[in-house]
């Protein structure tokens, strides 16, 4: 989303080309607005030859499976998002095993970082406002693509199928 006034001193944006691209910017004070992505941190979680995905109990893609993840807050960095969202939606405290993939979605400026993980403690718990049950599915036995609930999910599990060389 742009903004139509400056934040600084309210004036009104027009179009100025900066770095080769038109950005709405204030003649007044100088105030450019570069617009930029939001990030989702999202873990694929891996135990015993199995993935955890959560099905999704909102949004379009309701019913569908998707990684545990989520919005990148401003105050914490990829990986805390990736350990914060995952705990919320599973109620498991995780590590980071490596950042998997990355796939970004221009139409809806969004970047989504997948990382590889593994739990350090908890037990299976999802947010009703959040998910109707999460399972551990096999690896030989995941989701179809049409079940999962994002473009990023299918990437992501395709990337998780290479770097393991799991069919």
């Amino acid at each position: 989303m742009s903004f139509a006034f400056c934040p600084r001193d309210g004036a009104p944006l027009a179009p100025r080309l900066i770095d080769g691209r038109p950005r709405p910017a204030c003649a007044r004070c100088g105030f450019a607005d570069f617009r930029h992505v939001q990030i989702s941190a999202n873990t694929i979680l891996e135990r015993d030859g199995a993935l955890l995905l959560i099905r999704l109990s909102y949004g379009p893609r309701e019913g569908h499976w998707a990684f545990p993840g989520g919005m990148v807050e401003n105050d914490e960095t990829l990986e805390d998002a990736a350990r914060r969202e995952t705990l919320e939606e599973t109620g498991f405290t995780v590590a980071l095993d490596g950042l998997l993939t990355t796939w970004m979605r221009p139409e809806l400026e969004l970047l989504v970082v997948v990382y590889r993980a593994h739990a350090l403690h908890g037990a299976l718990r999802v947010p009703p406002a959040e998910a109707t049950e999460g399972r551990w599915f096999p690896f030989g036995a995941l989701p179809a693509s049409d079940d999962l609930a994002w473009p990023s999910h299918v990437h992501g599990l395709a990337a998780w199928r290479a770097a393991t060389r799991v069919g």
